[in-house]
């Protein structure tokens, strides 16, 4: 057996167009001599309703002669009033209607998808006085066309009720006082204001849930076909160029399309700030993280050298100690034995020395202490300074002073400690030359300079020689000038200035210190 290839394209590609049509609603059994029977409002404009010919008129008159058309089923119209129109559809007077989805019907019933939704709004007359939302309806007169949902919202606010069938008429009378207000859909108002000039009516909206206004029938099968069809003349635009008027003007509000591109950039704006406020965080979160850890770590490297400086003149206190209360004390010579004890007095000066340090270094870096800020004469400071590190000076090396006066507001306590530790460090490193003090006013702070001709500081020492502590292996008892430059730091930075050295081997080594005088 054999087949035709172009042909079998062919007959292929009729049989996906044929499926991909709407099917047509010949099988519905309606016909020239059983039509399709529709209900019709015969008061019911602009939606539906006879005209002065006596013929079907109105937006759905027109948008279901579409409809039909394309469903190409023969229909007729049978008008009646509105109150009796949705017991027509129930009892099977008529075979189609167009009504507002009710869930209480949807049992007895089949609604077909929604053609449009149907907003409410209240009327009242414009001299009214107050707010017409739901919640300030309370002993209000109001009348509506009989609906469920309205009826139970009024009764929880405590309105008085009254159910109409001719909202004409009930526009009418509310314009002429009858009522307080009159309850509809928004199209309806905007329809019928103008048509009867009740010019002294205004509207408000109301925030009721939007009903749907759908085809309604007992025959499922129709409105199965009747959705396929909508959704194609939805597609289509067709229920815009029918119900344009109505859409636009009372029913409902098309979102401009600028609306939607300006909440797609702010969307696409707040992530990019969250990104960025999420890496930001992210980011202060590393740096917390690494300074925690470069904490632990400097804890326990200055643990490590706190050991160490405490340790070594301890050794020597105790060592030197056995050996004066062993048995062979008695034959140590007389000279032995004051070396020996010198030894225990400087290890033990040393030692509470290096304690009073790091106890001030503690006070200084816990922020303990408190300025106290007085006029003092930095000369007459500086002298005393000088006199009191006298005696530390090597013989021969020489402690240059400068006598000229100059009286600024400072902390005078702060201040001595801080020359003092300077002129300490600079006398235990000089063996020779001499140690030059110089200060002065610069850039509104007090600047002081004190440089000796020292062996310099060991290369090793240089990249961290105000926090000596913090730093492993930094801490060599016979290298290291102390915790003083580290106390030094402490002040500066206490008082918000500057501290720099400057060092080479062989040469000497300058610090450089900066005050601000507006602390």
């Amino acid at each position: 057996m054999t087949y035709n290839r172009p042909s079998t394209l062919l007959l292929l590609l009729m049989l996906f167009l044929w499926q991909g049509l709407p099917a047509k609603a010949d099988g519905l059994g309606y016909s020239k001599g059983h039509p399709l029977i529709i209900g019709l409002d015969a008061d019911y404009a602009p939606m539906e309703y006879i005209n002065e010919d006596g013929m079907p008129s109105g937006l759905d008159v027109d948008f279901t002669h579409e409809l039909m058309e394309r469903m190409n089923v023969t229909y007729i119209y049978q008008p009646n009033t509105w109150e009796n129109i949705s017991g027509d559809v129930i009892n099977g007077r008529v075979d189609l209607g167009m009504m507002v989805y009710s869930p209480y019907r949807k049992d007895l019933v089949n609604y077909s998808r929604a053609v449009l939704r149907l907003y409410y709004q209240i009327v009242y007359r414009k001299e009214e006085k107050g707010r017409f939302d739901v919640r300030n309806l309370g002993d209000k007169e109001i009348a509506f066309m009989a609906s469920r949902p309205i009826t139970d919202t009024l009764t929880k606010v405590g309105a008085r009720l009254n159910v109409v069938t001719d909202l004409p008429l009930a526009m009418r009378e509310l314009n002429s006082g009858r009522y307080d207000a009159v309850i509809c859909f928004r199209y309806q108002a905007k329809y019928l204001i103008p048509t009867y000039g009740l010019t002294n009516l205004t509207t408000y909206d109301l925030t009721l849930t939007p009903r749907e206004y759908c085809y309604v029938s007992r025959n499922k099968q129709l409105i199965d076909s009747i959705n396929v069809y909508l959704e194609q003349m939805e597609a289509d635009g067709v229920m815009r160029e029918v119900y344009g008027n109505v859409t636009s003007q009372f029913d409902t509000f098309e979102i401009p399309q600028w609306v939607y591109w300006v909440s797609a950039l702010f969307v696409i704006v707040f992530l990019m700030v969250l990104v960025i406020l999420q890496h930001r965080h992210q980011k202060r979160l590393r740096l917390a993280m690494e300074r925690a850890q470069r904490s632990e770590r400097l804890k326990s490297v200055f643990l490590g050298n706190v050991s160490h400086a405490l340790r070594t003149p301890l050794n020597s206190i105790i060592g030197f100690s056995d050996l004066l209360l062993s048995e062979a004390f008695d034959e140590v010579p007389l000279e032995e034995r004051k070396n020996l004890l010198l030894l225990i007095n400087k290890n033990g000066n040393q030692l509470l020395h290096f304690i009073d340090e790091l106890l001030q270094l503690s006070n200084i870096e816990t922020s303990q202490c408190e300025l106290t800020l007085v006029e003092c004469n930095v000369s007459d400071l500086l002298t005393e300074c000088c006199e009191d590190v006298s005696h530390l000076m090597q013989e021969g090396v020489e402690l240059r002073c400068p006598k000229d006066s100059l009286v600024l507001k400072l902390d005078a306590g702060y201040l001595r400690t801080l020359i003092t530790h300077l002129l300490r460090n600079a006398a235990q490193h000089t063996k020779e030359g001499c140690i030059e003090v110089k200060y002065g006013v610069v850039d509104d702070g007090l600047f002081i300079d004190v440089a000796d001709t020292g062996e310099g500081l060991p290369e090793s020492l240089r990249e961290n020689i105000f926090a000596l502590l913090s730093d492993a292996n930094t801490y060599v008892q016979d290298e290291t000038p102390g915790l003083g430059l580290s106390i030094c730091k402490g002040i500066v930075d206490m008082l918000r200035g500057k501290i720099s050295a400057q060092s080479e081997t062989g040469k000497g080594t300058t610090i450089q210190v900066w005050i601000p005088l507006n602390i």
